[in-house]
């Protein structure tokens, strides 16, 4: 009796740890449906590189057009392996699964689009709950880029036409090889908003490189009342550290950008503009002379 229990307990745990687990391949997201046809009701959408488990192969052959291209391969159920997954259980094409392990990337959701950047990974918005959600707020690690990366913008409701546009902000910092302060609460550079040219016609976006010009522009400002500011947000060691300087481009203080802004413009059917922003604030301390307008 006791080997009978043993067994099953090892077949048990043996099916918990041979599990089919694949990751969404599908940029815009994989559609889940109750039953494995076309036709079938429409449970919801899986963002790109989220996790789930294959519990059933069927049979039923299905081709899809990716981009031009044919796509073979057939219906398989699925379930999320996360328990707040808001689907629980359906069928997908599996030809856009991958056993491959792929990260999911960042999504901002708003009423009207959600828009998903590849390259970065997915974060939590900085903006306080309850607040209106027309500009959301997010920091992205030391380790990713804002630069030349795809956005894809996929729209909730019909529309004439979508319009992304980039913009930065500068700010000062102090950085000797031991630590940094940064002045991110004074004075700042903007640039102009510029568009993102479409690389597709499936909504998506590329964004721009900041020069190393761009990067170092500043307006006009009183040294004086600099070291005054850094005297009080830093302290004296940081104020006797730029006593002697002149300008903003003397040792140790440096300009670094701080914020990349994207602007999104969807015009709806009816002529009317839904305008958001997304910012995304960037660790000065993490650049260093020769990187940062080139993480950028």
């Amino acid at each position: 009796m006791f080997i009978r229990t043993l067994f099953l307990v090892c077949l048990t745990f043996s099916y918990a740890q041979a599990q089919d687990l694949q990751y969404v391949s599908a940029e815009n997201g994989l559609i889940v449906r109750a039953k494995p046809s076309r036709g079938a009701n429409r449970i919801g959408t899986i963002d790109y590189g989220t996790q789930v488990e294959v519990t059933e192969h069927t049979n039923l052959q299905l081709d899809v057009l990716d981009n031009g291209k044919k796509l073979s391969g057939k219906w398989v159920k699925i379930r999320g392996t996360n328990a707040y997954e808001s689907i629980n259980e359906g069928y997908v094409f599996n030809g856009f699964l991958t056993e491959k392990k792929l990260k999911k990337r960042f999504k901002a959701s708003f009423n009207e689009f959600t828009v998903s950047i590849d390259g970065i990974s997915e974060k939590k918005s900085k903006t306080e709950i309850g607040t209106t959600n027309d500009i959301l707020s997010f920091r992205i690690d030391s380790n990713e880029s804002i630069q030349g990366k795809t956005i894809y913008v996929k729209h909730h409701q019909e529309f004439r036409t979508i319009e992304v546009f980039q913009k930065h902000e500068n700010s000062i910092a102090i950085i000797d090889k031991y630590s940094h302060c940064d002045v991110i609460d004074w004075e700042h550079y903007y640039s102009s908003w510029k568009p993102l040219k479409i690389v597709s016609s499936n909504h998506k976006f590329k964004t721009l490189a900041i020069s190393k010009i761009e990067s170092r522009n500043f307006i006009d400002i009183n040294i004086e009342d600099l070291k005054l500011y850094v005297n009080e947000l830093c302290g004296v060691s940081w104020s006797t550290s730029i006593k002697d300087v002149k300008s903003i481009n003397d040792y140790p203080l440096s300009i670094k950008t701080s914020k990349v802004l994207i602007r999104i413009i969807m015009t709806n059917i009816d002529g009317i503009k839904t305008e958001k922003i997304i910012i995304f604030e960037i660790p000065t301390n993490c650049q260093t002379e020769t990187n940062s307008y080139a993480k950028l």
